[in-house]
């Protein structure tokens, strides 16, 4: 008999726009370090888990990760929505993923914690969803970083940032 999926712990990402005049629409993606604990080495969006300190919150969870990350302040990013929580079946959390713009015009200056973040970079949406394919009925998008690596988005992240994207590129 299957057991019903039990979460371990919630945890939040932060889904991060920013309009850019000729390029359009990016995201911000992260790849995670091979020196965290879960998910070595995948590319994400920033975030990590709901702490004490966050009161239960996932919105102050996500945007707390972020800075913790690649040092963006939360006070330069506006909040637009939040996703219901979704499961990750392989490490066992639910994820909240929280859609938020970078306010100002200029491109923010990231500032990597290194133990957590091996590369970051800001990804032209549209983009990513020429490149959308599926491996074994999920989505999967591709592109090549700045540093001429090929990056592949998969899993959660990959559906997040599907359900997100698929209808709300044009309206963001």
């Amino acid at each position: 008999m299957n057991e019903p999926f039990r979460p371990r712990s919630a945890a939040a990402v932060l889904v991060l726009v920013h309009q850019v005049p000729v390029e359009g629409m990016r995201v911000l993606l992260i790849q995670r370090s091979e020196t965290v604990k879960t998910h070595r080495g995948q590319v994400a969006f920033p975030g990590g888990g709901i702490e004490t300190e966050d009161e239960g919150n996932p919105v102050i969870a996500a945007l707390r990760e972020c800075h913790e990350e690649v040092g963006i302040a939360s006070d330069s990013i506006q909040v637009i929505r939040s996703l219901p929580p979704l499961p990750t079946l392989t490490s066992g959390f639910f994820v909240h993923a929280v859609l938020a713009e970078w306010k100002d015009a200029s491109e923010p200056l990231m500032k990597l914690d290194p133990i957590e973040v091996a590369h970051a970079e800001w990804v032209s949406i549209q983009q990513l969803l020429q490149t959308k394919r599926f491996e074994n009925g999920f989505p999967v998008f591709d592109w090549l970083g700045h540093d001429g690596q090929n990056r592949k988005v998969w899993g959660l992240t990959a559906i997040i940032f599907d359900l997100l994207f698929r209808s709300d590129a044009e309206s963001l």
